[in-house]
């Protein structure tokens, strides 16, 4: 009996821990994707985090939007604590790998803005190239590049 509760202790600590956050410990911020006619947007909860602390980085396949940081909570803060009755908002370093649909982006205009508490990265589509388009290929009689294709090597036909 004293080991099933030392276990269900074990259990809910983890899951507390889990909850409670803190320096060292990684947590992810909510992140949301949309598409408009021209780009790809991808916009994320960062309330409390200072630009400075952060870093965007796209995959060489552009693929993957790595955004990564550190949203710190004041030592003054920290200190004036004498009980606390629920922690819920997350501090410390973060790390967020964002798969991206597959769409072409134009890299070199990719921009990224810090404003109330929202990280927005916008990623321009690359112009020119639409979904593939059928082609229809015309059939011409009986030659190829000018050549006759029942022409043999002799020139006989």
């Amino acid at each position: 009996m004293r080991q099933m509760s030392d276990d269900a202790d074990q259990a809910f600590r983890g899951f507390f821990d889990v909850h409670l956050g803190g320096a060292g410990r990684f947590w992810q911020p909510a992140v949301d994707i949309h598409e408009t006619q021209t780009h790809l947007v991808v916009k994320m909860e960062l309330a409390g985090a200072q630009a400075e602390e952060l870093n965007v980085s796209l995959s060489p396949d552009d693929r993957v939007l790595t955004v990564s940081g550190l949203r710190s909570e004041g030592q003054g803060d920290r200190n004036k604590r004498m009980r606390c009755h629920q922690l819920e908002i997350y501090f410390g370093p973060f790390e967020r790998a964002i798969g991206l649909p597959n769409i072409p982006v134009s890299r070199d205009s990719i921009t990224a803005s810090y404003r109330d508490g929202f990280l927005i990265v916008s990623l321009p589509k690359r112009q020119g190239q639409d979904k593939p388009q059928k082609r229809v290929i015309p059939i011409d009689n009986e030659t190829i590049d000018g050549a006759d294709v029942h022409e043999t090597e002799s020139g006989d036909k």
